[in-house]
């Protein structure tokens, strides 16, 4: 594209697409054939987005105005005139530039915070841009300071507000999320002497610097007469459409006569929670102060609460509330104000009364104890950490006002702190800090929390007790003279546990370790034994229903004492007076506690493959065909419960919460069809399909997660297992035959064993677990990924067609290294804060399993990089005990050359150059992302929440007009039941709930956690609601009319589209179902409808299978897979994915009639 300046002509190549982008612009299109396109629509910032698009062939003619800008495929075009060097850079020697950082306090007007966060240059001083290669960032340097532009800073909700005064002058306002990175010049003659700053916190009283909304850059060229503002901003839309970040155009004012924080910072001093509330709030960013400081209605109602009677649960209440109404706002300029009687009114009228806050105040396994995010610039401060309690929450009487947790982000959010970060989380661990009149201080972490740079601080004056004391108590770790090593070992009484019953030590009993002959192996590493009786008695204390059929387990991660590690059940104990045999490998520290900790039980848990596996089964000679095959019947699972009834209830007893009474519900007929359940339905399909391409998690019928223990009885030989399963039925079965086996991480060709099921009577007490023999020379658990048995959960598959046939290649020797020196003195807490420094700086084990990847790709899973790496990768894994690291940060980037400028499709690293990848991971990927595409575009809108409704007739009883009121009622109560459970977990709506979507507090390996108790509370209201709704009513008659009216109410909710409650009358699905006849009036099975619509709608189907009438879909689906299993051919494969983008079509056709 080429501008002509003089006479406005714009020359344009054939069929472009040509984005005119002004508030004036003006055309004349002389002898043009061309399509024009208005589009005008306002933003949530309530500005006017203005594009007219032209696809022409010609040449546009622009009429003389006093602003316009002109964008041609600006990244393409960059990305062809791009170096091959690590930035591009523009000088901006010439150019007026400002930089601002504050908010948009209005649709048309930005404020900076304070006149010391905005920087200027006038012409003729340094200035320039530098825009990394790939898009990794932007370097905005003005004088002797720069400043980072990461994509993770910015919000990519709210975007990029662009302004173009002229071709040489812009303003574009980026929202943030994250305060960007700070560097200094430390020396004016060395221009590349640059620091990191940090806003460290010193003192009682400091201030920290604010939350950024806003970045406002203007640059202006006003004496040379260049391209230079033209590409500027050419290169910051291409950065922003690389990351999808939206954009928007309009025209911002900077209010720069008072800044936000001209009255200083705000403080009303009171109790601790309020102030906590209050920061809780204001961390969401400055534009929240902004309104507290300068909206005097807001600063009125804070007062009234400070000077009226109201409990630090009130203030909580209030503040956190309005953090959730600010976060989950679709509008950028939410007033606080008016909602400020709304929430009061609600913690009056409902939350002191409801069900949620009896259960919340009452959990004996959970607290709920200070969050607290630490940056580089601020100190974000987040809703009370809820959480599973430890042995040391139990012991600390007032954990909430004592104990914190602290975690350590960059400010993009990222855990990752690399060597420049170093000193930023020293001076915390080491000097605590602040909050209020609380000093908190470092005590230690939980082992699975360190990687998430998660740790417990502890505030001596509110515990009543010195640190030193409080770890006395934890036990005694002098012996343990490996700073690492010692390290690892303090974190075990912070392990998340359930505390059930006191075990004296006199039932307490030694017994020793089984181990080879040269002693370099140990058979029985981290399992010990306990008796049936005192299993049943733990079990009963964390309320199974032992008597009434519920799960006991047959094995026990444990935490007793010092120790750490399972026990199985041994029936041989019961009667004995040694009823728990403790082994010394499971002996850690010395400690006198004597209640038993329970961290996990064995039970039924199903298994999904991912990359690794994967990689494994297909070096071992699992054809490609048959993985994809096993992937395709995965999504066809998926799909047939949007046509099937019984398919829809697997799904869903699978994938959802299970609170509701399936057995009733799966009573009604079109349960695909019905509005509630089928969001449910396309949000776990869509979940589950994301979860499919992104990570390769295919679900195995024929394959569980177990812990691993040893045989007791000695009846195995090497090479063999014993391995029960049980069912859902109480029904068990013994497998026998050859087994695939692994535990994750497994990277190396060693780490997946092929071994022999065998069946023995005296093994018959232990289930759901795989058991391994006590001979051989070498464990089992050893060869695999360097296991042990103290709690590791393996992958084991009985599929015939995934158990390798071939024999099992060479075990890795994962200790084979050479074992570090421990120190001639006890471990100091300083010798065990340079160890988390270490962990912290080379914390690189995410890296190096992307590398392998790479690796595994390009040169193949036995190749000598690939191998060295999983080697790498196993002593990373184990640096949190050990302190050592394989890599030096010259050898990673080493890796990192080797790598390559490319990256496999199946990664998604969209700021590389990728390829088709030819493996099976990139079959996998393109399958499923096929699939998935039909998915998402025939089925865009999953949720629908603010579709029209319509009712079933069938479902409205005779009489239920007598009861809406009272259902009316029972709604609102339980509508603000479930607002306040949503809320709590930071999920959007009750589809996200039931089916536990990643929420904005959710990390991955807390989902268990929430699972849990969220189930616990829906089943608390669930029982309230439903105690309510029988209080006034006794005929069945009249249960079924008030049934009725709850479902009339809650489909009738024309409330917002987050608010509605579709939930609310399925819990008395066996009232509203009741004398349900549609089965009995429909004699065709609905299966037998959607393969009726498959033929009818799309007669090309036909085609797959010529030349045969009878057509019946899974018949033919079944025909290709096995002919694609069996020969390996790919248009087998091709097929089959033809027929589930049929099926996908056709559940459309079937909803839509």
């Amino acid at each position: 594209m080429e501008l002509n300046r003089f006479n406005n002509t714009l020359s344009v190549p054939a069929h472009t697409e040509v984005v005119f982008c002004s508030n004036s612009l003006k055309f004349d299109s002389r002898n043009n054939q061309h399509t024009s396109v208005d589009q005008k629509e306002v933003n949530r910032f309530g500005l006017t987005i203005f594009k007219q698009i032209y696809l022409t062939d010609m040449q546009i003619y622009l009429r003389p105005v006093s602003s316009y800008w002109c964008l041609l495929n600006p990244s393409e075009g960059l990305k062809r005139s791009r170096k091959d060097e690590r930035y591009d850079h523009i000088q901006l020697q010439d150019h007026n530039i400002i930089l601002a950082f504050g908010s948009l306090i209005s649709p048309q007007q930005f404020k900076c915070v304070a006149t010391k966060f905005q920087f200027e240059k006038q012409s003729n001083s340094d200035g320039s841009l530098y825009f990394a290669k790939y898009n990794s960032f932007i370097s905005i340097h003005i004088e002797h300071v720069k400043f980072q532009l990461k994509r993770d800073h910015i919000d990519n909700h709210r975007g990029v507000i662009i302004d173009v005064k002229s071709s040489s002058h812009f303003i574009m306002h980026i929202c943030l999320k994250g305060n960007l990175e700070e560097y200094a010049c430390q020396d004016e003659e060395a221009v590349k002497d640059y620091k990191r700053q940090f806003c460290l916190h010193t003192a009682r009283g400091q201030q920290w610097q604010p939350s950024f909304s806003t970045m406002r850059l203007s640059i202006n060229n006003i004496q040379t007469n260049d391209d230079s503002v033209h590409n500027a901003l050419s290169y910051f839309i291409q950065f922003f459409t690389c990351h999808s970040i939206p954009i928007h155009f309009g025209s911002i004012n900077f209010s720069n006569k008072n800044s936000i924080y001209r009255n200083n910072l705000l403080r009303f001093k009171h109790t601790f929670i309020f102030e906590y509330a209050l920061d809780m709030l204001t961390s969401v960013g400055c534009q929240i102060y902004e309104q507290i400081v300068n909206n005097q209605r807001l600063v009125k109602y804070i007062k009234e609460l400070l000077n009226d009677n109201y409990s630090d649960s009130g203030a909580y209440y209030i503040f956190e509330r309005l953090r959730r109404f600010v976060l989950s706002s679709e509008s950028y300029f939410p007033e606080l104000a008016n909602e400020w009687s709304t929430i009061w009114n609600r913690y009056h009228t409902f939350y002191l009364g409801s069900t949620f806050y009896r259960i919340d105040n009452a959990w004996e396994n959970y607290v709920r104890i200070p969050w607290f995010c630490l940056t580089p610039t601020r100190r974000i401060v987040k809703p009370f950490k809820f959480m599973q309690s430890n042995r040391v929450f139990r012991y600390i009487s007032n954990v909430h006002d004592s104990m914190a947790i602290v975690e350590f982000r960059d400010d993009t959010g990222s855990a990752y702190l690399g060597q420049e970060l170093v000193s930023f989380l020293e001076h915390y661990l080491t000097n605590g800090f602040w909050f209020g009149d609380r000093h908190y201080i470092h005590l230690h972490h939980a082992q699975s929390k360190i990687r998430q740079k998660q740790f417990y601080f502890y505030c001596e004056a509110e515990g009543k007790m010195t640190r030193e004391k409080l770890e006395s108590w934890m036990g005694n770790f002098d012996d343990e003279r490996l700073p690492a090593k010692n390290t690892a070992r303090r974190t075990q009484p912070f392990s998340s546990t359930e505390a059930t019953i006191e075990i004296d030590k006199k039932f307490v009993a030694s017994i020793r370790d089984f181990k080879t002959e040269d002693n370099k192996y140990n058979f029985t590493d981290g399992v010990g034994q306990i008796s049936s009786e005192l299993n049943l008695l733990i079990h009963k204390s964390i309320g199974v229903d032992v008597d009434g059929g519920g799960y006991v387990s047959s094995v026990l991660q444990i935490r007793y004492a010092g120790c750490k590690g399972t026990v199985t059940v041994n029936p041989l104990l019961d009667g004995e007076t040694k009823q728990l045999l403790i082994r010394p490998s499971m002996n850690k520290f010395k400690c006198d506690h004597q209640m038993l900790e329970l961290c996990k039980r064995s039970l039924r848990r199903n298994l999904c493959l991912n990359r690794q596996v994967i990689n494994l089964l297909s070096h071992r000679n699992i054809s490609n065909s048959r993985i994809l095959v096993l992937q395709l019947q995965n999504i066809l699972w998926l799909i047939k419960s949007l046509v099937s009834n019984q398919s829809a209830v697997s799904l869903l007893r699978e994938k959802i919460l299970s609170i509701l009474p399936w057995s009733e519900i799966s009573a009604h007929l079109l349960l695909c069809k019905e509005p509630f359940f089928r969001r449910l339905l396309l949000v776990a399909i869509s979940n589950n399909l994301n979860q499919i391409v992104t990570r390769a998690h295919i679900r195995v019928p024929k394959a569980r997660y177990m812990f691993g223990v040893v045989d007791e009885c000695e009846v195995l030989n090497e090479g063999q297992v014993f391995v029960q399963i049980t069912h859902e039925d109480g029904t068990k079965t013994v497998l026998e035959g050859s087994v695939a086996i692994t535990k994750n991480p497994c990277h190396h060709p060693g780490d997946l064993r092929a071994l022999q099921a065998v069946n023995h009577e005296r093994l018959h007490h232990l289930y759901d677990v795989v058991v391994f023999p006590k001979r051989g020379l070498r464990p089992h658990p050893s060869e695999i990924s360097g296991s042990d048995l103290d709690g590791d959960e393996y992958t084991v598959i009985w599929d015939p067609e995934l158990v390798p046939i071939s024999p099992n290649p060479i075990p890795y020797e994962y200790d084979a290294g050479q074992s570090p020196k421990p120190l001639n003195r006890i471990v100091t807490r300083d010798d065990r804060i340079k160890v988390l420094l270490d962990i912290c700086e080379q914390d690189n084990l995410g890296l190096l399993s992307n590398l392998h990847l790479i690796f595994v790709d390009k040169f193949g899973i036995d190749s000598e990089e690939a191998t060295n790496l999983a080697a790498a990768i196993s002593e990373e894994l184990d640096s949190v005990k050990s302190g050592q690291h394989p890599y030096t940060p010259q050898q990673i980037r080493e890796l990192l050359d080797k790598a390559g400028k490319s990256r496999p499709d199946f990664m998604q690293a969209c700021n590389y150059e990728q390829y088709p990848s030819q493996k099976i991971l990139g079959k996998l990927f393109r399958s499923a992302r096929s699939l998935s595409d039909s998915f998402n575009n025939v089925f865009p809108n999953r949720q629908n929440t603010n579709d029209e409704i319509l009712l079933d007739n069938a479902l409205l009883h005779n009489g239920y007009q007598e009861y809406v009121d009272a259902a009316r009622s029972l709604y609102v109560r339980y509508q603000y039941e479930m607002f306040e459970i949503i809320g709590s977990y930071g999920f959007s709506n009750e589809i996200d709930l039931f089916c536990c979507i990643d929420s904005c507090e959710m990390k991955a390996n807390e989902r268990s956690d929430i699972q849990q108790t969220a189930q616990k509370l829906l089943k608390a209201v669930f029982r309230d609601i439903r105690q309510s709704f029988f209080d006034d009513i006794d005929p069945f008659q009249n249960s079924k009319a008030k049934a009725s009216a709850c479902y009339y109410v809650a489909y009738t909710d024309k409330s917002s589209k987050e608010q509605r409650m579709l939930s609310f009358p399925w819990l008395f699905a066996s009232q509203l179902l009741a004398n349900d006849t549609s089965m009995l009036e429909n004699p065709f099975s609905l299966d037998s409808y959607w393969q009726c619509c498959l033929k009818k709608q799309f007669p090309s189907i036909r085609n797959l299978r010529p030349n045969d009438n009878q057509f019946m879909f899974m018949e033919l689906f079944d025909m290709y897979s096995k002919n694609a299993s069996n020969t390996n051919d790919e248009q087998m494969i091709n097929n089959a994915e033809i027929l589930i983008k049929h099926l996908i079509t056709a559940a459309k056709f079937i909803h839509s009639n």
